[in-house]
């Protein structure tokens, strides 16, 4: 499984949907057995990142940005995914998880969850799992495992 937050939730879908950095180790998505990407964004190009970043993170060529999204890259293969977001991200990112769930559908993808967590922010979203297996986002999290992974949850 791959999980991420924020950045890293951008980078853990990038890593299931563009194959150009599984292949290069000779593994495919096949490979990897569930995507959870908390409070991510998916399109480098749309409002909220790229363009509204300072130019030393992503650059200025718009076919740069494209070239990074993640939603660039869907299609029915890719592995298990539940998209966590919150009710205190901004509206951009909550946005982007929304049109991310639907793209993925219309690409064929079937097993596609999204899970909104209320009351958080965010970096509460992340920080507040420390609570235990039973707060909200980790609890989430593990009976997505479990059924992807096939086990039984504690």
């Amino acid at each position: 499984m791959v999980i991420g937050h924020s950045a890293g939730a951008y980078l853990a879908m990038l890593l299931a949907a563009d194959p150009r950095y599984l292949s290069a180790h000779q593994l495919s998505p096949r490979d990897i057995k569930g995507v959870v990407p908390v409070s991510g964004f998916f399109w480098v190009e749309k409002p909220g990142v790229a363009p509204d970043r300072p130019a030393e993170i992503w650059g200025t060529n718009p076919k740069t940005w494209a070239d990074a999204s993640p939603a660039h890259y869907l299609r029915a293969d890719l592995p298990p995914i539940l998209l966590i977001d919150t009710d205190g991200d901004e509206d951009w990112r909550q946005q982007q998880n929304a049109n991310l769930a639907a793209a993925l559908r219309a690409a064929g993808d079937r097993d596609v969850a999204t899970h909104k967590v209320l009351g958080r922010t965010h970096m509460s979203v992340w920080t507040d799992m420390s609570k235990g297996p039973s707060e909200e986002t980790s609890s989430a999290i593990l009976q997505f495992a479990a059924r992807v992974l096939a086990v039984k949850p504690h």
